[in-house]
């Protein structure tokens, strides 16, 4: 997906409301839309990478503040290899400006923002203990564990490792919802392994 024109405008409604037809997810990737480099000279290389995940607040904030998330409540976007720690910051940024400017908020939202993102949002992550520490306040179905194999910043091969060490304390059945099992639900995959094990 390219953002121009940006994701609120009203131009992109006949795009969801075929994906919502079609049961696909929107899947992105963080700095999808953007250039990724922002600075140069010393430092800059870390400040860039980190920078590319502020486009993916961006991306999903316009979304569930213009409405788009209300009026396709199935539609499920997903925005990959962005990290998710900064996730429980852009949920009470929203909201807060959502109670403390509402006069001024265009559309009037049924909800607050947070309970779009809660719904209809995930962010995949490799190595982000905030992230998981987090899921509190963002709930545990935005989160979207994954390994970014083949890219050097991903776990391979030591992924057994990375999940034993970020998701250690958690729950059971939080911990297979943000390592598989919300991934299959929203990108059907559970239909799909099924019809796999069906005797032929």
């Amino acid at each position: 997906m390219v953002a121009d024109p940006m994701y609120n405008e009203p131009v992109y409604d006949r795009f969801w409301a075929a994906a919502v037809e079609l049961e696909m997810p929107i899947t992105a990737h963080q700095g999808t839309g953007h250039s990724m480099i922002h600075y140069t000279g010393p430092g800059s290389a870390a400040v860039n990478y980190s920078t590319t995940q502020t486009f993916s607040a961006r991306t999903l904030g316009l979304l569930a503040t213009s409405g788009v998330m209300e009026r396709f409540p199935t539609l499920h976007f997903t925005v990959v290899e962005c990290g998710g720690g900064w996730l429980a910051w852009l949920m009470h940024s929203l909201d807060e400006t959502w109670v403390a400017h509402n006069a001024w908020q265009k559309p009037r939202l049924a909800h607050p923002p947070s309970y779009y993102l809660k719904r209809q949002a995930h962010v995949t992550f490799q190595r982000d203990p905030v992230a998981v520490a987090n899921r509190s306040f963002t709930g545990v179905s935005p989160l979207l564990w994954g390994s970014d194999y083949p890219h050097h910043e991903g776990t391979f091969p030591e992924s057994r490792k990375v999940v034993a060490e970020i998701f250690g304390g958690v729950p059971f059945a939080e911990m297979a919802a943000m390592t598989g099992e919300t991934t299959a639900r929203v990108f059907g995959l559970e239909a799909v392994r099924a019809r796999a094990l069906r005797p032929t």
